[in-house]
């Protein structure tokens, strides 16, 4: 422990004198301003900003007292700063939801969980049957419902294929629980059970969606299928109840407007919540109740946001209207700005373009600046900031107006949107993402290419907006390797920024700073050659990866 905090802190002593003798004293009083509030937005008080939490309801007001101060025009509702909107997750109610097969009663959470398949209040007694992988696939002479009456009983089903969990299976099409669940419906059963007994596949997640409908029937997974003692032409009595709540909690948006009585405006925006305790869907180590910070991602953001705010209104560039909105629910699926975008308090036909600031606090050598395909304009432009490296010493771009953050919400509504980035790192989605890893002077820097952008546009009036190439090109993983890549990184190959514990990099022995080269036979040229090779294996499949660590080449064997 001791060592760690020794690293982090060598780490940060580092990072943060990258460019010390670069600040003159304008800057300087930028960079204490950004670190104040970086270190209110990041501390332990504000508990890691949950969506609809105290800590995120704390933070929209701190940034609504800061536009305050900046005499900025309210836009949320009301007068107010503050646009509130609904978050709607689903629980399964402890108390009044039960499974019980053969007189054995099985803990909800620590023995079985109900699926987002599942019913709401619905109480079935009946028996219970099992019906191998429930699939009927007549042309592959398959059919786990022959010769059996399952009408009014609840199935059991294994997630498994009849011949192997892989894209190569010729059950591929029947595979899916939704075609399973369909299928158990279509044959009159009153409730679904799967289990895992080949664990070929991995157990399906326990988390409810909204975005999937349910089906009319209870649908419940249960850990150890074995246990149960259901096998073919046995019937045991069951019991299921299942009881799905609806939580409606609150997020809440930030939104301050500098009227300059323009015919156009801009839009500057960043996510304001994180991942509270890690209860939120996407920490890298959900296993550990920890407060998320998110100093990074994304107090970082937001207080660049601020620190624009207020450099914005003394600047002369009037050219247009300056909208600052500070968003939550970005990581429960950019909720806040896909709310602000169908409920805008400005005319979104008057925006000439949105500048998106999420994780600009960890800056090394490289900035990544996402959407420059979104306009015409933005290649121009981003050479010019090019030609002066005496800051920033790169600066990488990628076409694309859609990414993990909330641009893309402004992008698919015609809106030439970029994205500010100064890369992942170890510390990204985990409590040690934390103020003693922020590179304040770097941020500074981060927030004058932004300032040099906003004045270049004072040319223009409205930017026009294009369609970016690779907008339709969507990848889909049904493995991965556990690796963190390093986005800054621009020459062949990936460089690995973290390794994740227990997944197939760490057990190959892949260490933080391997360039990895090649995978299965495949040339791996960039990130993106990396994500289309990796597309194409199973869970199962085995690989042969080469990677280069301290000019040395070495090759391992990879397990998905």
């Amino acid at each position: 422990m001791t060592k760690f905090i020794y690293t982090i802190l060598i780490f940060s002593l580092t990072v943060s004198n990258i460019y010390a003798q670069n600040l003159n004293k304008k800057e300087e009083k930028s960079k204490k301003r950004i670190q104040k509030h970086i270190e209110y937005l990041a501390s332990d008080a504000l508990e890691g900003r949950g969506t609809g939490s105290k800590g995120e309801k704390l933070s929209a007001a701190y940034i609504a007292n800061e536009f305050k101060k900046l005499k900025l025009k309210p836009k949320g509702e009301d007068g107010d700063f503050i646009q509130k909107f609904s978050v709607v997750t689903l629980r399964m109610s402890k108390d009044s939801s039960s499974l019980s097969i053969n007189g054995i009663h099985y803990r909800i959470f620590s023995d079985f969980y109900p699926l987002s398949y599942s019913t709401n209040s619905k109480k079935v007694n009946s028996t219970i049957v099992f019906v191998g992988y429930g699939i009927s696939a007549p042309e592959l002479n398959h059919d786990d419902y022959k010769n059996k009456n399952v009408s009014g009983k609840v199935v059991m089903i294994d997630i498994g294929s009849p011949d192997s969990q892989t894209a190569h299976s010729k059950f591929a099409n029947y595979l899916s629980l939704k075609h399973r669940v369909e299928k158990a419906e279509s044959n009159g059963a009153a409730g679904v059970v799967f289990i895992n007994n080949g664990k070929e596949a991995d157990d399906p997640s326990g988390e409810l969606s909204k975005s999937i409908k349910p089906s009319s029937i209870p649908v419940f997974f249960v850990k150890e299928g074995k246990k149960t003692g259901c096998v073919e032409g046995l019937e045991f009595p069951v019991t299921m109840n299942s009881s799905i709540l609806s939580i409606v909690s609150y997020g809440h948006n930030v939104i301050g407007y500098k009227n300059n009585k323009a015919k156009y405006t801009v839009i500057i925006g960043a996510h304001h919540d994180h991942l509270g305790y890690g209860e939120i869907k996407g920490s890298l180590e959900p296993n550990k109740t920890a407060i998320h910070n998110g100093a990074d991602d994304n107090a970082s953001g937001t207080s660049a946001v601020i620190e624009l705010a207020k450099q914005l209104k003394k600047r002369k560039y009037k050219k247009y209207n300056y909208l600052f909105i500070a968003f939550s629910g970005e990581e429960m699926g950019l909720l806040g700005s896909k709310y602000f975008v169908e409920n805008p308090s400005i005319d979104l036909k008057k925006v000439s373009y949105m500048i998106n600031l999420d994780m600009v606090g960890m800056l090394k050598n490289t900035l990544i600046i996402n959407g420059t395909g979104t306009s015409p304009f933005w290649n121009g432009a981003i050479n010019v900031l090019r030609e002066d490296s005496s800051d920033i010493k790169k600066i990488k771009t990628t076409e694309s107006g859609i990414g993990a953050s909330d641009h893309t919400s402004f992008y698919l509504a015609g809106i030439p949107s970029l994205h500010f980035f100064t890369g992942q790192h170890e510390f990204y989605h985990k409590p040690s993402d934390d103020i003693s890893n922020i590179n304040y002077n770097g941020e500074v820097k981060v927030i004058n290419k932004i300032v040099q952008i906003i004045k270049l546009s004072q040319a223009k009036s409205k930017l026009e907006y294009s369609k970016t190439k690779d907008e339709e090109t969507k990848t889909s993983f049904k493995v991965t390797l556990g690796i963190m890549p390093d986005y800054t990184y621009d020459s062949e190959g990936v460089r690995v920024d973290g390794v994740k514990d227990g997944k197939p990099a760490a057990i190959a022995g892949i260490q933080k700073g391997d360039i990895i080269t090649m995978l299965g036979g495949d040339k791996i040229k960039n990130i993106e050659v990396y994500m289309k090779i990796l597309s194409k294996y199973s869970k199962g499949d085995t690989a042969e990866v080469v990677y280069i660590r301290n000019d040395n080449t070495y090759t391992a064997i990879i397990k998905f």
